[in-house]
């Protein structure tokens, strides 16, 4: 996350919707990954103030910054059709806002969801405006009966399937998070990690499988095709593997290669966003776009020591309590690959677009 400042020079921060020293409304636009500082007006519009003056378009608001949800992003001047920004729009089912801890449960879900999509824009690994012939990311946010004995569900299995990701309400509660984590006997679990591990099987489908990159997949987490449901039962039965350690990142990872992929792919998310916080915060002087992985990995674990020094300083936990192998190393170069790649491949996309549209200007101005 990058450090953000108001106009007037004070520290604002990524949700702020507005300065708490000079009073100016506060927005975030995704398309450039910038925080503005300005006015929102009557006509439902956010209008910049720049440092040097210059006169700014303006911008339509999300429908939800002044809902529950306070969400304060942009809407891009090509979505002006649509209400809600790129992240409130792709929630697809919402919990039922008449019950009473239900609208701050919303929030907090939105919230992790905007720092999620955060990263996933900046890596260029969604497209605001759904690529042709792919399945557009959207989220259900569910109740069971643990929560809300009146609805139907029993249990709410937190899954993906064709670009949808289901996670049930209750994460959003700091207490049931505390019990799911001493219950499946984790070391770190965290609402954003938690949408960081379920997208990671969106991603999969998206780039290794549409992209043809099952064989290279393989080589490094194993086949896939092994039977899902059998192996986690054998899992939740017997454990992880004795060698866990020396293979995977966590002991989930080890129950299947799906699994592996998912929980390598969060942590390189939260290696992403840290390191860029730590660039912005001036605890690292190593450049976030970087192209060896080497000297990034290395910056990393010097950070998390620094991370884990200063929460031990304060009596607190580690917050990233991981030793990762030379294998687990080599599953995230190969991660990173696969981003870069793809970032690459994304970006001499918008170009080429970016051309035909100043081209067809040109023409149509003959």
């Amino acid at each position: 996350m990058k450090r953000m400042f108001c106009k007037c020079g004070q520290e604002i921060f990524f949700d702020n919707l507005y300065c708490a020293a000079c009073g100016r409304d506060l927005a975030y636009d995704p398309t450039i990954g910038t925080m503005w500082s300005g006015e929102v007006r009557s006509d439902s519009r956010f209008y910049p103030h720049t440092t040097n003056g210059t006169k700014l378009p303006s911008f339509k608001i999300c429908n939800h910054r002044y809902s529950v949800v306070n969400c304060n992003w942009l809407i891009s001047p090509e979505d002006e059709g649509s209400c809600q920004c790129v992240s409130c729009r792709t929630t697809r089912t919402i919990p039922d806002l008449s019950l009473p801890k239900n609208p701050k449960r919303w929030r907090i879900l939105e919230r992790a969801k905007r720092q999620l999509m955060y990263t996933l824009l900046d890596l260029k690994l969604v497209d605001p405006q759904g690529a042709p012939g792919h399945n557009v990311l959207r989220f259900d946010f569910l109740e069971d009966q643990r929560s809300n004995p009146n609805v139907a569900l029993e249990h709410v299995l937190t899954g993906h399937s064709n670009g949808l990701i289901t996670l049930n309400v209750a994460e959003a509660d700091e207490g049931f998070l505390h019990v799911m984590k001493e219950q499946m006997g984790e070391r770190y679990r965290t609402l954003l990690g938690h949408f960081r591990h379920e997208v990671a099987h969106y991603f999969w489908h998206e780039i290794i499988e549409q992209e043809g990159l099952l064989e290279a997949f393989r080589e490094v987490f194993g086949d896939e095709r092994a039977d899902y449901d059998e192996s986690l039962k054998a899992y939740y039965e017997k454990g992880s593997v004795s060698h866990w350690k020396s293979r995977y990142i966590t002991p989930y990872a080890s129950s299947h290669p799906h699994e592996d992929w998912a929980e390598t792919w969060a942590h390189y998310l939260h290696m992403v966003d840290t390191l860029e916080t730590a660039v912005s915060y001036s605890l690292s002087v190593y450049e976030p776009r970087r192209n060896d992985f080497d000297d990034w990995f290395s910056e990393w674990k010097r950070v998390s020591q620094v991370m884990n020094a200063l929460n031990r300083s304060m009596g607190l936990a580690d917050p990233y309590p991981f030793i990762l192998s030379p294998v687990v190393q080599g599953k995230l170069r190969f991660i990173d690959e696969v981003v870069d790649a793809h970032f690459y491949r994304q970006s001499l996309e918008e170009n080429a677009r970016e051309n035909q549209t100043s081209r067809q200007h040109s023409l149509d101005g003959i």
